[in-house]
């Protein structure tokens, strides 16, 4: 999809306030908002690629499946997000918005 596109879809899941995003870690599952990540220090653009565990030092890795945080890395050796974005003529992997 393209940027506009998913930006739209983020829009129409929780609004136009980006703060209230919100992103779904493939690895562990875990669920974390624009809000959570800024919170943590971390800038926006690591809110859709990492897991928010790797700004709060967590030790849990992908293989941990006892929930998370972890700190799972979408540009790591194991490429689990799952959706495609297109900006600026590049395609970049992000995780999946959560559910409203």
């Amino acid at each position: 999809m393209t940027h506009e596109e998913w930006k739209q879809e983020a829009i129409k899941r929780f609004g136009e306030n980006p703060m209230n995003w919100k992103f779904v870690c493939p690895s562990c599952g875990y669920i974390a908002s624009l809000k959570d990540w800024h919170d943590a220090g971390a800038s926006q653009r690591e809110a859709a690629y990492s897991c928010i565990g790797r700004r709060l030092n967590s030790k849990k890795t992908i293989f941990d499946k006892t929930g998370g945080p972890c700190n799972y890395a979408g540009g790591g050796l194991f490429g689990l997000n799952p959706v495609s974005v297109e900006l600026d003529g590049n395609i970049h992997r992000v995780f999946a918005f959560a559910e409203a």
